[in-house]
């Protein structure tokens, strides 16, 4: 299990002869990346920041408006020579405020706009853990939209991962994986997506009395958000859940679940051996082993693998479990995080992040201030 960051950013002052006021106001919890000294925590355990997975019921927390609004008034002098020139801008702010900026409290995350958009900003560890908190519900939550929103998330990694344009056999990025990015895409609810929404809760509670059995002792899978990378806050993950021992609290897993509608009265045994598009395949040799008790992995080469690991980065676990469900069998198939694929699949990301979405991002943003009249942000 992979430990935490903790990030921790010095401000320097200085005086500004042509202050510039800034447009736009960051949270004074976001870093640049200069200047950034980090900090290992020997644990996973987050007492009372999760709470058990609740299917069908809107989790939000109070996202705090008017703390955050007051938060973003607070601009963080960036590092080293860009610090003279964002002194004196906060100075007249502060003047200009009968409240003065106050330090944000746990209640008052940045909104997702104030975050802003460059492959070189950093998060403190505890806007990430807020963020996660507000977010939960995830489907059933609006702030977790917002959120995701102009953000890389593990759910598309792969195809992001795969495409021509960051391989460099295209000049044009899709516009449909662009649009699932920047939330600009239809928001759909398949026959299949619909199936393995219902069916999730009664997925879990299966699962965590077959892990619990396996370990002999007791586990609960909690309910989870958004997870934002800290370090790359463009990219992001939403596991189903979180396992936990049941009596420390520790972070075990991370968990996915998978219902295949098109297999959903098969096997799982049967949809490996027939269908060559299956996200598993047969661990021959292991079931040999078991006397024919099927053994099961997950496909490198599936989405779904890419989808774990990028889970696994953002949350610092080092394992997950991918719960393959039909009516007719539950698999549990364990995933181990696999740095060196994972540093291939990331330094791709961030080529279509900053090449791809970044620009498109900034041009809208243009067009929407030329219609509007005003000087570009």
């Amino acid at each position: 299990m992979r430990n935490h960051n903790t990030k921790q950013t010095s401000t320097g002052t200085g005086t500004a002869q042509k202050p510039v006021l800034p447009q736009v106001r960051y949270h004074p919890s976001i870093q640049t990346s200069e200047g950034i000294t980090g900090t290992r925590t020997s644990s996973k355990t987050r007492p009372g920041a999760v709470r058990p997975l609740q299917t069908g019921t809107d989790s939000r927390a109070d996202p705090g408006t008017s703390g955050a609004q007051k938060a973003a008034s607070a601009v963080r002098p960036p590092p080293k020579g860009r610090q003279k020139q964002a002194q004196k801008p906060v100075k007249e702010a502060v003047a200009a405020d009968p409240d003065p900026p106050q330090k944000p409290s746990p209640a008052a995350p940045p909104r997702p706009e104030q975050v802003p958009l460059d492959v070189g900003v950093h998060l403190d560890r505890c806007v990430v853990e807020e963020v996660e908190v507000l977010t939960r519900g995830q489907r059933n939550n609006p702030d977790w939209f917002a959120w995701r929103k102009n953000r890389i998330t593990a759910s598309v990694a792969h195809s992001i991962a795969r495409s021509g344009f960051v391989n460099g056999k295209s000049k044009t990025p899709p516009t449909s994986y662009l649009a699932a990015v920047t939330g600009e895409g239809p928001r759909v609810q398949t026959r299949a997506m619909s199936w393995g929404v219902h069916m999730e809760a009664e997925v879990v509670r299966r699962y965590q009395r077959l892990k619990s059995s396996a370990l002999g002792r007791q586990v609960c899978v909690q309910d989870c958000g958004l997870f934002v990378d800290p370090r790359r806050p463009w990219l992001a993950a939403s596991p189903d859940g979180i396992v936990t021992d049941r009596r420390s609290g520790h972070w075990l897993l991370c968990l996915e679940v998978k219902c295949p509608y098109k297999h959903k009265h098969r096997r799982v045994e049967d949809a490996c051996r027939e269908d060559p598009a299956f996200c598993l395949q047969l661990h021959e040799e292991a079931t040999r082993e078991r006397r024919g008790a099927p053994v099961y992995r997950l496909k490198t080469s599936h989405s779904y693998y890419t989808q774990i690991q990028c889970q696994l980065a953002v949350t610092g676990l080092r394992d997950a479990d991918l719960v393959v469900f039909t009516l007719k069998e539950t698999a549990v198939v364990p995933v181990t995080f696999d740095p060196e694929l994972w540093e291939e699949t990331v330094s791709k990301l961030e080529v279509f992040y900053r090449d791809a979405v970044l620009p498109h991002v900034r041009q809208k943003m243009q067009q929407r201030a030329a219609a509007a009249g005003m000087p570009e942000p």
